[in-house]
């Protein structure tokens, strides 16, 4: 989440999901492990809502969902790709939101090469290292920001600010540049045919297709849908790309800060969200604030001015403090 919108936490909130037109529910048994939150998916159901649960198991979110596609433990990247294939192949995208909302005309450095061009690898890979260069995936023309891991260092002068890139990079409104990277997700992503989801999930091409074709209309200028997961994402060692896949179809769908849109991650219980929320955590102060750092924080002016970005989430850094 954090990757994708700037913050580790949820886009939406419980009691939104009643406004929701179709409510995906994936890794997690909301009914049972989440009641009181579940209230808000039953009144969207009242008001016409359809409500999909995607999940191994039949629980009792399955017995009140409209559909259940019960895919393989472990398979969900590969329904969520059919997903994104599907709302690209039959263009279900909103595109005045893609365009103006997220990151798809963006042009990628030309030196930048997917899996199919490098036999499953992406450009920068060192064998040595065992850990990816990413330089060739930045933006054209755009440096690479440094790691989190290289920021606890004393600098001096002008290369101790962080500033907003001078010079944005360059964009493709139509989406027809080869390196945009709407066109570079439409060709990762290529791969993920609704045979393909079928064979890897264990579930009929046509179940597959009903779940995405029900998600597409209940999502665009009119309409908006949302995702409800839990630790059934997170538990894995790629929970970050269940929930990114995630990220990338409800941003296709404009499905991201509109009532009854959004990602909801459904936390409450084993601390889970009480370790972000009180100051648990060795990197982070309630709310998801950076930890101030004693070689470059010495007053709260610079401790802002270092944090705060120029767009998007944390554009609202200081009302946080």
């Amino acid at each position: 989440m954090g990757i994708s919108f700037g913050r580790g936490g949820a886009t939406t909130f419980q009691q939104d999901l009643e406004n929701s037109d179709c409510i995906v529910i994936m890794g997690s048994n909301m009914a049972e492990c989440h009641p009181v939150g579940f209230q808000w998916v039953m009144e969207a159901k009242l008001k016409g809502a359809t409500v999909i649960h995607v999940d191994p198991r039949f629980t009792r979110t399955s017995a009140v969902a409209d559909l259940h596609a019960p895919i393989r433990p472990g398979s969900d990247i590969a329904f969520l790709g059919g997903i994104v294939h599907h709302i690209l192949e039959n263009e279900h995208y909103f595109k005045d939101y893609v365009v103006n909302y997220t990151n798809a005309a963006t042009i990628v450095s030309s030196e930048f090469r997917d899996t199919e061009d490098l036999d499953g690898l992406f450009s920068g890979w060192d064998p040595q290292r065992g850990e990816y260069d990413i330089t060739s995936w930045a933006y054209e023309g755009v440096e690479v920001a440094p790691s989190a891991g290289d920021r606890e260092q004393f600098t001096k002068g002008p290369e101790a600010h962080r500033g907003v890139q001078e010079n944005p990079p360059r964009t493709d409104p139509t989406l027809q540049h080869p390196n945009c990277v709407f066109q570079l997700l439409r060709r990762h992503f290529s791969r993920y045919t609704p045979e393909t989801v079928a064979e890897l999930c264990g579930i009929s091409v046509e179940l597959f297709l009903q779940v995405a074709d029900c998600l597409c209309r209940n999502s665009g200028r009119e309409r908006t849908s949302a995702f409800c997961y839990a630790v059934g994402w997170t538990q894995h060692t790629v929970g970050v790309q269940y929930i990114r896949t995630a990220a990338i179809v409800q941003l296709l769908l404009g499905n991201i800060g509109r009532p009854g849109g959004g990602i909801l991650a459904l936390r409450g219980h084993a601390s889970i969200q009480g370790s972000t929320d009180i100051p648990t955590l060795y990197d982070l102060l309630p709310g998801y604030l950076p930890m101030p750092q004693a070689t470059r924080d010495t007053s709260l002016e610079q401790y802002i001015d270092y944090n705060q970005s120029g767009s998007g989430w944390w554009a609202e850094f200081p009302k946080y403090i």
